[in-house]
């Protein structure tokens, strides 16, 4: 059975303090001659007891000798106590030669005690480590799942279990990542460790959540703003059925060290599937776009969104559940269980009959109008509709989002594409513009399922 530190219970410990025989880690280890205490109290305590069994056996000794012959002899107690005074003077000595010994700049005062840090707050003094994926409040959408963090180059961090290490591995580039950790239906309980110099172990983060099948009600319910009260936003892009800007985009993210989700239709993925393998492998995560694209309300016609004639609990789940299984064809890797309906069309019909099939729809942050929304319309190419804005119009309504509003942009969903039509001015090249604003004023990306 793991004993852990009767100081700091977030440290795994092995040796016993010689008196109390409480289990301690190395730095709690007081060595004093010859054994291992867990205090000087502890030292002291047993210096004490030791000369009082000394003194009793003194005065036992006597008090025996006075029974069997009647006689009191003092010569007993004398003895007894002159014992008491060399083992005294002895111990008197050794401290006095010990602080001899010590440099000016090692004899220190006392601090006054201080209030035990919690398990948090000691690994917030003992490392700048933390761990980003998941967060408390984030939802594990699949049974595997990764769990991400920075810590300092060379730190050795450890993912245990149930008492069980389940991977090792040392931090380079400031980033670790435990991949393929499986989440076992009911309550999950994970422990991330980090390796200090002296071979102790500081608690880094403990990660509780509870996995199983997403319920019907929570897969029908529309997603398009996460807490407002966090500075996380994130990018999504569309992909219907153009690649033209994607590899650019692609480097973009790279060099800014972001990850998006992207929304794919069958069509994208039958006509690109190494673009497919490289946004899997750059872990930004893959949502579904259904099949072919269709229109699945009346809105184009009347601006309704009521279920057109054609689309059936049938049509909708074989569109998702087609696109899904060539997904996992071409990466060897399941979709995400996310959805985005063609042009936005959708209702909550059509979004039961989804998540009667296990996907949960995910649209984008609207406004009353295009300047309050974060549609960026991209995808315009004709350069006489009123619904073609610049690539410096858009970068600028989407940094402007929210601004002078108590909760800003908190939570926000991004809308982009993949492909384009035009022939210029591009609004995906004002991407690192768009990402380094928001980072400075402190907001982070992350993918949709970061941000449920």
């Amino acid at each position: 059975m793991t004993t852990v530190c009767k100081n700091h219970p977030d440290r795994e410990a092995k040796r016993k303090c010689h008196y109390c025989r409480a289990t301690i880690c190395a730095e709690c280890q007081e060595k004093i001659a010859h054994h291992i205490y867990c205090s000087k109290s502890c030292y002291y305590l047993e210096i004490f007891e030791r000369t009082v069994a000394l003194f009793q056996m003194g005065i036992s000794q006597s008090l025996r000798w006075v029974k069997q012959t009647g006689l009191f002899r003092w010569r007993n107690v004398f003895d007894g106590l002159l014992l008491i005074g060399i083992v005294v003077s002895i111990w008197i000595a050794s401290q006095s030669y010990k602080l001899a010994q010590l440099k000016p700049s090692e004899v220190t005062v006392d601090e006054p005690i201080k209030k035990p840090l919690t398990i948090r707050e000691y690994a917030t003094h003992l490392d700048t480590l933390k761990v980003l994926h998941p967060l408390p409040s984030e939802m594990i959408l699949r049974n595997t799942f990764d769990i991400e963090g920075e810590a300092e180059d060379n730190r050795i961090v450890s993912l245990s279990s149930g008492g069980k290490v389940l991977q090792v591995q040392i931090v380079k580039g400031k980033k670790f990542r435990f991949k393929n950790v499986v989440a076992k239906p009911g309550t999950n309980h994970f422990i991330v460790r980090s390796m200090r110099e002296d071979g102790s172990s500081v608690v880094l983060e403990e990660i509780h959540f509870k996995f199983g099948k997403p319920t019907p009600e929570y897969l029908s319910r529309d997603f398009v703003r996460g807490n407002r009260n966090e500075k996380k936003l994130a990018l999504t892009f569309d992909g219907g059925y153009l690649d033209n800007t994607t590899a650019e985009i692609l480097d973009i993210l790279k060099n800014e060290n972001v990850r998006a989700t992207f929304f794919l239709t069958g069509i994208y993925l039958r006509k690109y599937p190494e673009m497919v393998k490289r946004i899997v492998k750059e872990n930004h995560v893959v949502g579904n776009h259904t099949w072919s694209h269709p229109h699945l309300t009346t809105f184009a016609q009347n601006g309704k969104h009521e279920t057109l004639t054609n689309v059936t609990p049938e049509m909708i789940q074989q569109e998702l559940l087609r696109t899904a299984d060539l997904f996992q064809v071409i990466t060897g890797e399941k979709m995400s269980i996310l959805w985005r309906a063609p042009y936005g069309e959708h209702n909550r019909e059509i979004r039961v009959w989804a998540a009667a099939a296990g996907f949960r729809h995910v649209g984008w942050t609207v406004g009353r109008n295009w300047e309050e929304g974060m549609d960026s319309m991209d995808w315009v190419a004709d350069k006489n509709s009123p619904a073609y804005h610049t690539a410096e119009e858009i970068a600028e309504k989407i940094i402007a989002f929210g601004k002078g509003k108590k909760q800003e942009a908190n939570g926000a969903v991004i809308l982009m594409h993949l492909g384009t039509e035009r022939q210029d001015d591009y609004p995906h090249l004002k991407l690192p513009e768009i990402i380094d604003d928001f980072k400075n004023r402190g907001y982070q990306f992350v993918t949709i399922p970061e941000l449920l």
